[in-house]
């Protein structure tokens, strides 16, 4: 039996160039499996999870397009091998594959042969990748990536722009070196300066080369991003859903542009104000709006399919007059409380001084239920409460040298007490109005909460998670990387512009924005979805009912049966 798996893994392109040992080690790993005509392998949009090599039979490859059309766009026949995506990059499936007849075929699990390779890592450095799979396979993680989100790829400015930046430093460097040719080296002092002046623009080309590589355009599987990384000045970070693009705009300026082929490409969603995200001077723009727009209709495809298979699944149901799934399992269990033994309780005669430390010390970030809610950063209070906390720091100094004199202590005292009665109510009231400023996410949107002290005046806005359009980040130069706090802007459709200002992490404020929107505009279609098949089978229900007038349904509607 291995030995037969060999020869077809030996055939199969992506397995060709393995060696006997490995070829067995991966034999080891494959499964047969058997499907009768009709049966599904897999549906378009499901994520991928093996691949397979087809011993007999015949196998449908079907595609629902962006506007919800089904065709069949190909046929597996013996022999024949798909699923390398799925195997090693875990992608979602692009299509539906349904068995045309009773099909046998060998299948590999992705767990298992990833677990294979980490074991022999020399397997995955003799597989015949195809190029496209080992682009997108060695394109790097970021730390913002969703689980399940894949990177398609990641450009930079074209190669002529940085050249066109490295003019300036390398005539510089030009200059210095003939001028030390002509001029001669006379000293030891001499070939110093010389070498520290040469460092200026040798730096400064650095500098730039590194700042080139740093400003990153990406595309993944669910948006596009642009992420700019500027050494000791800032770092910004704009990124919109693909679902969200309404247009893009490619612009190709001067003969240079036109010559070494690169552009801009304007990406315009429905955000305010401009709605834009922008990939500058990028190279084969064409491509590269070419590429934004399939990931977009594939995920519109994606979405189609999904709504396809639920209806599919609820006319099953009502066809069959089957048992009512469960739409959703009770995962979250509320947790028991802890019953008390009457003993020495430690919690009530600290819940006082916690409560104070809580206060003086909040936290930055905190969880409610579905709401996540954060506080301005530390640094944000610095400057309002230096000036109250100076003063009081000088009062108290003078105090103390005033105590160590002949005058009346009670007197200091009182004076003392005069004047922090004027300056601690200051200093309360800006610590109160940095705490009382919070940002809020849940389930399905965003707040921006402004509250004077003492419940003066609040202004709270809101706008639903389905209104956000982009999301970008600034990080505040070599400041704010080292205390590890920036802004994050929200753009929303018809609410403004919403500005989460020093907060920490902006990083991990905005993936998490984005991973709210992803599942707010999952649960949307899924409603909508919903709604849409209630409807249908509604009218199935009343052409059942004119067909049928004298039935009477005894446990729900009776649909007619196949004629």
């Amino acid at each position: 039996m291995v030995d037969s798996i060999v020869s077809q893994l030996g055939r199969v392109e992506l397995f060709s160039a393995l060696d006997r040992d490995d070829l067995e080690a991966v034999a080891e790993l494959a499964q047969r499996e058997r499907y009768s005509r009709g049966d599904v392998l897999f549906k378009q949009g499901e994520v991928g999870r093996r691949c397979y090599i087809v011993e007999s039979g015949e196998l449908r490859v079907l595609h629902i397009d962006p506007d919800g059309v089904e065709s069949e766009v190909g046929r597996f026949s013996p022999g024949d091998f798909f699923g390398e995506s799925s195997l090693l990059l875990g992608e979602p499936h692009d299509a539906t594959v349904e068995a045309a007849e009773d099909v046998a075929l060998l299948t590999i699990d992705r767990k298992d042969f990833d677990r294979l390779v980490s074991e022999h890592p020399s397997i995955l450095t003799d597989l015949q990748i195809s190029p496209e799979v080992e682009r997108r396979r060695r394109a790097p993680r970021f730390a913002w990536q969703e689980p399940d989100e894949v990177v398609v790829f990641v450009r930079h400015k074209h190669n002529v722009i940085l050249i066109r930046r490295l003019l300036l430093p390398s005539l510089a460097l030009f200059v210095i070196l003939v001028g030390f040719f002509f001029l001669g080296v006379g000293s030891i002092a001499a070939l110093i300066l010389g070498g520290l002046l040469a460092a200026v623009p040798l730096l400064f080309a650095l500098y730039r080369i590194v700042d080139h590589f740093n400003d990153n355009y990406i595309l993944t599987n669910k948006r596009v991003i642009h992420d700019e990384h500027v050494y000791l000045i800032h770092r910004s970070r704009v990124g919109a859903p693909l679902g969200n693009i309404q247009s893009i705009q490619r612009v190709q300026e001067g003969v240079l542009a036109q010559y070494f082929n690169y552009g801009d490409l304007l990406i315009q969603t429905a955000g305010e104000p401009g709605g834009l995200v922008a990939f500058r001077q990028v190279s084969d723009p064409t491509v590269v709006q070419q590429a934004i727009f399939e990931q977009r209709d594939r995920l519109e495809a994606q979405a189609r399919a999904e709504e396809r298979t639920a209806i599919q699944e609820a006319l099953h149901y009502r066809l069959n007059r089957g048992e009512k799934r469960e739409q959703e399992a009770r995962a979250d269990e509320e947790e028991k409380p802890v019953e008390e033994d009457g003993g020495f309780d430690l919690s009530s005669w600290l819940a006082a001084p916690l409560r104070v430390v809580r206060y003086f010390f909040p936290a930055l970030r905190y969880e409610e239920g579905d709401t996540i809610t954060w506080r301005k950063h530390w640094v944000a209070l610095i400057g309002p409460i230096a000036r109250p906390t100076l003063l009081i720091a000088l009062a108290t100094l003078i105090v103390a040298f005033l105590l160590r004199t002949d005058m009346d202590p009670i007197s200091i005292l009182l004076g003392y007490g005069v004047v922090l009665m004027f300056l601690i109510p200051w200093w309360l009231w800006i610590f109160e109005d940095w705490q009382n400023d919070i940002y809020q996410v849940t389930s399905s949107r965003i707040i921006d909460i402004e509250q004077l002290p003492f419940g003066l005046r609040e202004e709270r806005r809101e706008a639903g998670l389905g209104m956000i359009q982009n999301v970008s980040l600034t990080v505040p130069g070599i400041v704010g990387r080292i205390f590890g706090y920036g802004s994050v802007t929200i753009e929303t459709a018809g609410a403004g512009a919403f500005t989460f200002d020093y907060v920490r992490s902006p990083e991990a404020v905005q993936t998490e924005i984005f991973r709210r929107i992803e599942e707010f505009e999952a649960r949307e279609r899924q409603k909508k979805a919903q709604q849409r098949r209630d409807e249908l089978l509604e009218w199935f229900t009343v052409y059942d009912q004119m067909r049928h007038p004298e039935a009477q349904p005894r446990d729900g509607p009776v649909l007619p049966t196949a004629s």
